[in-house]
């Protein structure tokens, strides 16, 4: 893949992750990264992702209620934007998340896609 392909895919995955999020905060996230291996496996970093509902409810102990809520939330966005992100992506795809902590507290979701053959 030239550089200027993978530079193009990047893209093109970045501008989904912020149009998510925006759809999901109402603003764009503080911080999107995306970074491609070659072997059709994309790492995508957003910081700040949760809501400031969310984040209010974190701080207060009550994790539970956020669990829920994205438990209503992710099957809508994926209803939403899987076509989109296929066609990021560049075809079918399997995708995995996790929620990681920095030492200042931010919280980031690091979201490992891999392309289906």
């Amino acid at each position: 893949m030239s550089i200027a392909t993978v530079f193009e895919a990047q893209e093109r995955i970045r501008r989904l992750a912020v149009k998510i999020v925006k759809h999901y905060r109402g603003k764009g996230p503080e911080n999107v990264k995306v970074n491609l291996d070659g072997a059709g496996k994309a790492t995508v970093e957003i910081k700040g992702v949760l809501s400031n509902l969310s984040e209010i409810l974190v701080k207060e102990g009550a994790t539970d209620l956020v669990k829920q809520y994205w438990k209503v939330l992710q099957p809508y966005l994926e209803r939403e934007f899987m076509q989109e992100a296929a066609d990021a992506v560049g075809g079918p795809f399997t995708y995995s998340w996790s929620i990681s902590h920095d030492r200042q507290g931010e919280r980031t979701i690091i979201i490992e896609l891999n392309k289906t053959v």
